[in-house]
């Protein structure tokens, strides 16, 4: 039986395994032209480091060694089965610089036509690749995160210091934090990030799931104004019933228990009336509101997009819409 060298025993031992998942001790050790004595010690050392080795004993006078199915040396296994599988979630995830990577090395190593370019997928901006990573990681490893952040409220670029605790990828790309200046949950946007860090000597303020969740739920699509969830009601007549229903903005949702001949009513809970104001007068006389603060929101928007165009439109054309306007509730 010939020598091998300390490095080649280990070596042999992790390709065995990954061309099969199991084997005799007694065989190993002559597929490897090594003693046994040999291989049992490479094994141990190869546990030790890591090496999902397991020792079966079961059919004495024989010693089988085994590794899980899935096991890979240095990286993920994926069965040929699950290729398109793999491809077409890479595919459809945001794109940048790190998916187009991943995903030119999913088809190289898996020999297959990439036979998906027909799907477009959401783009990242170059900020967006530039911070999202290490936001992820913000959230993943529960560690505070300092970033220089522009406040489009504030209007100004500040130091400041959260903690992460949901990232959503977009787009845009956004996360939900608990800001360590307000002690309360807000919503950043990750293209407003100009530079950060992880920040692991400052203590990370973990927030309830439910209370995430909450914030999440009563947000207009990634927006929550301060102050205390207000309950909107607004219906909608068809045909236009057909399009809102499909385009909802996220945090608004179809009642239900809905009684509406020819139409839906659509119901939220949220600080943010303006915003579903918003939604509402784009809707022009097809909504009518049913709730007092989100009726006022209207009627304020609505009135200053009327005196906004007021020169552009004769005095008659405005008394029309403005009648019209009083008549649909709005």
């Amino acid at each position: 039986m010939g020598m091998r060298s300390g490095a080649e025993t280990p070596a042999g031992i992790l390709l065995a395994f990954y061309r099969r998942r199991q084997w005799r001790q007694a065989e190993l050790a002559r597929e490897l032209g090594v003693s046994v004595e040999a291989v049992v010690r490479s094994i141990l050392a190869l546990s030790e480091q890591g090496m999902p080795l397991v020792r079966d004993d079961s059919e004495k006078p024989q010693v089988w060694w085994r590794v899980p199915k899935d096991w890979a040396p240095m990286g993920v296994l994926f069965a040929r089965e699950q290729t398109p599988s793999l491809l077409r979630a890479l595919r459809r995830s945001a794109g940048g610089r790190e998916r187009d990577a991943l995903l030119a090395h999913a088809v190289r190593s898996a020999r297959v036509a990439d036979t998906m370019n027909q799907v477009e997928s959401p783009e990242l901006s170059d900020i967006e690749q530039s911070w999202l990573g290490l936001v992820e990681d913000a959230a993943g490893r529960r560690c505070t995160l300092g970033m220089r952040y522009f406040s489009s409220s504030r209007g100004r670029t500040e130091w400041r210091h959260v903690s992460v605790q949901r990232v959503l990828v977009g787009p845009p790309a956004r996360f939900i934090a608990m800001c360590h200046r307000s002690n309360t949950l807000k919503w950043f946007r990750v293209e407003n990030v100009s530079l950060a860090k992880l920040e692991a000597e400052m203590p990370y303020r973990d927030t309830p799931r439910a209370t995430v969740s909450a914030f999440l739920n009563e947000s207009i699509n990634g927006f929550r104004a301060e102050g205390t969830p207000v309950k909107s009601t607004f219906v909608v007549r068809e045909p236009e019933a057909k399009w809102v229903a499909q385009n909802l903005p996220d945090g608004m949702s179809i009642d239900p228990d809905d009684s509406v001949p020819d139409g839906i009513r659509v119901t939220c809970s949220t600080p943010s009336v303006l915003r579903v104001a918003r939604f509402v007068v784009g809707l022009g006389g097809a909504a009518r509101v049913e709730t007092a603060e989100l009726a006022a929101c209207v009627r304020e928007i609505a009135q200053g997009a009327l005196d906004g165009a007021g020169e552009a439109r004769p005095r008659g054309v405005r008394a029309v819409a403005a009648k019209r306007l009083r008549r649909t509730g709005e």
